[in-house]
């Protein structure tokens, strides 16, 4: 995309009154090609990140982020103890559409070791938190979706179904994850504001802070559990101290179950990437699916936890399980899934925003895939 950010600068300053860039650079595409990206240096503005969208998931995704942000009204953003990426300007209704967005300094918290005495492994914690205890009137003001329990469970109960519509889902599974839809106190929780795509990825880290959060698309009414299914690819401990944290800081507001759906969730996204690789007939991504899910039902069965319902407890040190949940293909293909998750569910996508520290003058950013994710 060499010279695209000239572009980039261009539609900035269109979409931005007064608008004084003196520094642009490239910041490459995402590993799916999904966006073209620039970092701008301005002079009243400080950095800022230019993105438009190269294929219609991105183009979806991005209409979607920017609804998520303008409800993350100033009175919301000053509840969190962390920075969110602020919409600028932008051209949604363009083709392609772009936005400009400010730029949160923060590395990706999946560059950093997590052991379980960090000081960074409470700080995620009670970040989660800080989003699940947000207004739930907001977002319903500024028209954002919302999923009661019941709706979840309808939702999970759909995905299990198509999976096995397949024809290549593990029967053990298949009933493992029905008998959880079917247990009904696995489902007795009260929704609350949830980030919707929470991954390690999502928590920019400054030190132990978490200075940033990115990836706001899915932003909604539902499931805390829903954010808290990344934290299972963790080692045990890790988990268990960040949770814990997570728990303290949430209070009477935490349902016993909440970490037994976090969990059903985590394996359903082997499901997802299943049904992602059957509809869009890849079969690496079949294949990839089938050797994952095999994995599972060995693991499962060797752990004697064939069933996952209400009372059975996280008995989970699930190391193997851990590296499937974690590493479901290459980088690019898991980041291709993420691109395209909306496709297996009625749910918005994913967000957010940011790149590196300072500029120096004259130079380009180094950008990662993952920071490219916003």
């Amino acid at each position: 995309m060499s010279g695209q950010f000239l572009q980039l600068a261009g539609l900035a300053t269109a979409a931005i009154e007064n608008l004084c860039v003196t520094e642009a650079a490239d910041c490459g595409y995402d590993d799916t090609h999904d966006y073209d990206s620039a970092l701008l240096r301005t002079r009243d503005h400080g950095n800022l990140l230019v993105r438009r969208a190269a294929s219609p998931s991105a183009a979806q995704e991005l209409r979607s982020r920017s609804a998520a942000l303008v409800a993350l009204t100033p009175g919301v953003r000053a509840r969190l103890p962390f920075d969110v990426p602020r919409q600028l300007g932008g051209g949604l209704r363009s083709e392609p559409p772009f936005a400009v967005y400010s730029f949160v300094k923060g590395s990706p918290a999946d560059r950093t070791p997590l052991d379980f005495d960090s000081e960074l492994v409470p700080e995620i914690g009670r970040a989660i938190a800080a989003i699940h205890g947000l207004p739930k009137q907001t977002l319903v003001d500024a028209g954002l979706q919302q999923w009661s329990a019941a709706d979840v469970r309808e939702s999970t109960e759909t995905l299990i179904r198509r999976s096995d519509a397949t024809g290549r889902l593990p029967g053990a599974l298949a009933d493992r994850w029905g008998s959880a839809v079917d247990d009904p106190q696995l489902w007795e929780f009260s929704p609350s504001v949830i980030h919707g795509s929470l991954e390690r990825s999502s928590f920019l880290v400054t030190g132990a802070t978490v200075s940033g959060v990115l990836g706001w698309s899915d932003l909604r009414i539902g499931d805390p559990a829903a954010d808290i299914r990344w934290v299972q690819t963790l080692d045990g401990a890790v988990m268990r101290a960040l949770l814990d944290e997570y728990t303290d800081a949430r209070g009477a507001s935490v349902d016993r179950q909440l970490r037994q759906r976090a969990l059903l969730y985590a394996e359903l996204e082997l499901a997802r990437w299943l049904l992602f690789g059957v509809e869009h007939r890849n079969p690496e991504v079949v294949a990839d699916a089938e050797q994952l899910l095999d994995g599972l039902v060995t693991r499962v069965r060797s752990l004697d936890e064939s069933e996952l319902r209400h009372a059975t407890l996280p008995v989970l040190d699930l190391e193997e399980v851990q590296r499937l949940l974690a590493n479901a293909g290459d980088r690019s293909r898991a980041q291709q899934f993420q691109r395209r998750r909306a496709e297996t569910e009625s749910a918005p996508e994913d967000l957010g925003d940011e790149f590196d520290d300072d500029l120096p003058a004259g130079e380009a950013p180094s950008t990662s895939s993952e920071r490219d994710e916003l």
